[in-house]
């Protein structure tokens, strides 16, 4: 009887086991975290650039402060979410606590979970980058000169390429290549154009209706290209930088006629 209880013993254990492990593996379903996901305010992405051809000098167009720098010297809440610098390194205006203050992703794969998590809680502030916009995007600063002919890095175009991707795959089909501007797409202002317009050397080109309209450009549309090669096609209304080249031609002091309005 005993020989018996024990064989009886030894086949209803594995049941047990089987039952005890199907229960604990749904257990921890239910208690993982939901996907990330990008929040629900952002509806656009704005590419920008640190630099401009605005300098006395042709060889000082690559001096920019580092990322540290230039962050320390952005007011509370203002900045992009991200610099990507020339090397494809982050850097984050929102840094998670126990988190890099950079990091480079591998942008030969998509982003894992963690990475995805990363991003959407780096993009989840509200952040000062662009005039009446900010509340409905996040912003990419990359360090560049903003000129017509200076290339963009490769590693620096394939680390922005990758954020790209995963900021779309993050909004769930919400945000597609067709919600991402160049800051010179949306930022209109004419007083703020005059008013960096007024001193000597600034670059600048007269529309057809007359008015001085500043160039750094941001960015250049060479940008856009090399995110194409990518794979990251954006709808442009114009493929050039025939504005930008106009700016960069007129020598310091050089003043058209302009009609403010």
């Amino acid at each position: 009887m005993r020989a018996g209880s024990i064989r009886d013993n030894r086949r209803v254990r594995p049941r047990f086991a089987t039952v005890a492990a199907a229960l604990l593996a749904t257990a921890s379903v239910a208690r993982a975290a939901p996907p990330a996901r990008l929040a629900p305010r952002v509806r656009r992405i704005v590419l920008h650039v640190l630099g401009g051809p605005a300098y006395d000098r042709p060889e000082r167009r690559f001096r920019f402060f580092d990322p540290p720098q230039t962050q320390a010297r952005w007011k509370p809440r203002f900045g992009a979410h991200w610099i990507v610098w020339t090397d494809g390194s982050l850097w984050p205006r929102h840094v998670q606590a126990g988190a890099a203050r950079s990091w480079t992703p591998a942008v030969d794969r998509p982003a894992d979970e963690a990475e995805k998590r990363r991003v959407a809680a780096e993009a989840a502030p509200v952040y000062s980058h662009l005039h009446d916009g900010n509340s409905n995007s996040v912003g990419i600063e990359l360090a560049h000169s903003g000129r017509a002919e200076d290339a963009f890095p490769a590693a620096q175009v394939r680390s922005l390429a990758w954020l790209l991707r995963t900021l779309l795959a993050l909004s769930g089909g919400r945000v597609t290549m067709a919600d991402v501007y160049g800051h010179k797409d949306l930022d209109r202002r004419p007083a703020y154009l005059r008013s960096t317009c007024e001193r000597p050397g600034c670059p600048y080109f007269v529309d057809e209706r007359g008015r001085a309209l500043r160039r750094r450009v941001d960015p250049p549309e060479s940008l856009f290209a090399a995110l194409a090669r990518e794979g990251l096609a954006l709808p442009r209304a114009r493929g050039d930088d025939t504005d930008l080249r106009r700016s960069e031609a007129l020598a310091p002091g050089e003043r058209p006629a302009v009609a403010w309005r």
